[in-house]
């Protein structure tokens, strides 16, 4: 990697981790590099439903982060999702959980990106597909 592209994900984590959703959420990066994001995100009490599980809500923000940061990852300075849709495989109950994304295809303005969300024990709790739009 040079130093151009060193630079570049760096200003894409800043981005991420200096704006007040990531801050209000309580992301963590765990692996950024070109095509390879994971964020973790630890366990509060105000994440759960009323069933005592993490709600849905934060299983799509978390995913929805994860593979808006693949796309900037990407070289692509602006992204919007477009269309996401998710698949709730498992409750995560009072646990850290964390998530990855890789690249389905990528066109010239928009890209197909498969999210998946693991809990502590590294078991699959939600998959999604998604669709952005690269700027």
């Amino acid at each position: 990697m040079n130093d151009t592209s060193i630079e570049y994900l760096e200003k894409v984590r800043q981005d991420f981790e200096t704006s007040a959703f990531w801050k209000f959420l309580g992301l963590q990066t765990q692996k950024l590099a070109e095509g390879d994001v994971e964020l973790y995100l630890p366990y509060r009490p105000q994440y759960d439903n009323v069933r005592g599980t993490i709600h849905g809500g934060m299983y799509m923000s978390v995913l929805d982060t994860t593979m808006g940061m693949l796309c900037r990852s990407l070289g692509s300075d602006d992204v919007m999702t477009i269309e996401m849709a998710t698949h709730f495989l498992k409750p995560a109950v009072q646990e850290a959980i964390y998530s990855k994304a890789s690249v389905i295809n990528r066109g010239r303005s928009t890209a197909l990106v498969d999210g998946k969300l693991y809990n502590e024990n590294d078991e699959l709790v939600a998959h999604c597909t998604a669709t952005f739009k690269l700027n």
